[in-house]
């Protein structure tokens, strides 16, 4: 992933580069197990962060791994730098059952 700044965001520049460093619209690829650190959140890390890929409906019921890819939408939410566009596919990888938060 490229670090760059963001020179057309509004609000969610300052704080997408200070919690991520990547630019708005930039194409973020994570594989691994989603979790849901807190209610009405779910989560994957990519390389020491948390995105926050709620919007995508990722089943974690299923307790598989994903891969996905998404572009960064220039802004931190309650749970990470938000994702948008997400393209998630299911892999045979093994994760811990989740447990909601709460």
């Amino acid at each position: 992933m490229a670090i760059a700044g963001c020179v057309s965001c509004s609000q969610g520049a300052s704080t997408a580069n200070a919690a991520g460093g990547e630019a708005q619209g930039e194409t973020i690829t994570a594989v691994g197990c989603p979790t849901s650190p807190k209610p009405g959140c779910t989560t994957i890390a990519a390389e020491g962060k948390a995105y926050d890929i709620t919007s995508a409906g990722v089943d974690l019921s299923r307790g598989v791994g994903v891969s996905l890819t998404g572009r960064a939408a220039g802004a931190v939410t309650a749970c990470g730098s938000k994702l948008t566009d997400v393209k998630v596919d299911y892999l045979t990888l093994q994760c811990g059952p989740v447990k909601p938060a709460g």
